[in-house]
């Protein structure tokens, strides 16, 4: 084997270490991005069940509860109620107060 395709070898074998490091710290970051205002806005949102009026399940939903007792542990309470408001607003709702009213009160149980 020549010099030249032990060099080609060893810096595809570089650039394969670098691209799988790379997306590992890629992956270790979207993990830590879930503790953060955003990752709970889109978290409620991916677990609320509604349609054009109302979000049926924002009381009494099992997965709801632990995920708001979790943002408790994460988020500061001032961030609390900002995360609530903008979930109900993503979910464009025509009922967004008492979507709003509704998950306060679960946030208080949790």
């Amino acid at each position: 084997m020549k010099r030249t395709d032990q060099e080609r070898i060893e810096r595809e074998l570089k650039r394969r270490e670098k691209k799988s490091a790379v997306e590992s710290r890629r992956v270790s970051n979207r993990e830590d991005t879930d503790a953060t205002p955003g990752g709970y806005i889109q978290a409620l949102l991916e677990r609320l069940h509604y349609d054009k009026t109302t979000i049926y399940n924002a009381m009494g939903d099992d997965d709801i509860l632990e995920l708001m007792m979790s943002m408790k542990e994460d988020l500061p309470e001032k961030q609390w109620e900002s995360v609530l408001r903008s979930a109900v607003r993503k979910t464009k709702v025509s009922d967004k107060e008492v979507a709003l009213t509704e998950l306060k009160e679960t946030l208080a149980q949790a």
